[in-house]
């Protein structure tokens, strides 16, 4: 594994990657260790939306994928923001109104979906800064 490539690239793929690894980290912790309810979930419940929502919106700026996009440089892969912010605003809504239900969805949605799914997918699957940071040849 080398950081070169992410090392390289530009400062909303650097942010990017900060905000989702970070997410993930609190996510996790989150879901398989921190107790329901206490001030301390609700704090990094409120951390973690916050770094969802920076890693989506973050992501307008990353047009490598495709430059020349008629969609003004956009890739399918931008169509996770709106699923984040809808997410992120049917988590804050459940955690608010106490509908557990929406909130358990929206927040495992958010973890399994836009975090675990789209990461192994993009180090496996798709040719990019994170395929070459974990299979580069030396």
């Amino acid at each position: 594994m080398t950081l070169q490539p992410l090392l390289q690239s530009s400062w909303a793929i650097q942010l990017h990657v900060v905000a989702l690894v970070l997410a993930w980290l609190v996510g996790t912790w989150q879901l398989f260790v921190m107790r329901r309810g206490s001030t301390g979930h609700r704090t990094l419940g409120q951390l973690f939306i916050a770094l969802m929502l920076v890693m989506a919106l973050v992501s307008l700026f990353i047009h490598e994928r495709s430059p020349n996009s008629a969609l003004f440089g956009l890739s399918v892969m931008h169509l996770y923001v709106p699923l984040i912010l809808v997410l992120s605003a049917l988590a804050i809504l459940g955690a608010r109104a106490r509908r557990l239900a929406l909130h358990r969805f929206a927040v495992i949605s958010l973890y399994f979906g836009s975090l675990v799914f789209t990461g192994l997918v993009q180090i496996f699957l798709v040719p990019g800064i994170s395929h070459q940071m974990f299979f580069q040849q030396r």
